[in-house]
């Protein structure tokens, strides 16, 4: 197989798609638990439980407001000396990002697209070594409706100064919520990380079809790879 020369931009979400964000919040209130047992755990069971319903739980915020930034930041620091950053970096990641400038024509030829609080995601970013990514943050998870803005009337995509600026013929999108696929544009790819064994019914009942599911960022690459190549 060979690529086609596609001028898209690869939109990556950050959040349990690179970043394993359950796996830091678990250590964050596990030593939080170490100095006020209890509330760490009573945390990361709200964090759990606003997941499930495809809501977000701030907890970064939630601490600095709580406890102040100073001791939020102590927290983080130690959980980050006792582990290393790349403890908290999903499976993959270095292969889907090298991947990227293959897929695609265009530079740069991905960007992350966050829905979060920009100092608490540039600190998650500074920990696994993406703080040099081009980076474009929300103030909605429903990011198909953030794209559908940038579609010009000739159906190409004008991408923010954040990602680069310029025009490419369309754009992909990797995300782990369901919801972040709402109002995406039919010129658009998206794919849904998630380990859901419903994934197919229940992209079947929202009527997404532009969206696949994928379960990990090796699949997400498959298929990638087969919409934007030819045969030799």
């Amino acid at each position: 197989m060979t690529m086609k020369p596609n001028n898209i931009f690869q939109l990556i979400d950050f959040d349990r798609v690179l970043f394993d964000t359950p796996r830091f919040v678990r250590a964050l209130t596990d030593e939080i638990d170490t100095v006020q047992p209890g509330y760490g755990s009573a945390l990361y069971q709200r964090f759990q439980q606003a997941y499930a319903r495809e809501e977000t739980f701030f907890i970064m915020q939630h601490l600095r407001k709580e406890r102040g930034d100073a001791w939020f930041e102590d927290i983080a620091t130690r959980v980050v000396r006792r582990f290393g950053g790349m403890y908290f970096l999903l499976p993959g990641v270095h292969e889907r990002l090298t991947a990227s400038n293959t897929l695609s024509t265009a530079r740069p030829s991905w960007g992350i697209l966050t829905y979060g609080h920009v100092v608490d995601q540039a600190m998650k970013l500074a920990i696994v070594g993406l703080d040099e990514a081009a980076v474009h943050y929300t103030d909605t998870p429903d990011k198909g409706y953030v794209i559908a803005e940038w579609q010009q009337p000739d159906g190409r995509f004008r991408l923010p100064d954040s990602l680069g600026g310029g025009f490419v013929d369309s754009v992909t999108l990797e995300d782990d919520k369901l919801r972040a696929f709402q109002g995406l544009p039919s010129k658009a790819l998206g794919i849904w990380i998630t380990q859901d064994n419903n994934a197919s019914q229940r992209l079947g009942e929202v009527a997404f079809s532009n969206v696949k599911a994928a379960q990990n960022l090796a699949e997400s690459i498959e298929i990638l790879t087969k919409t934007f190549s030819q045969p030799q």
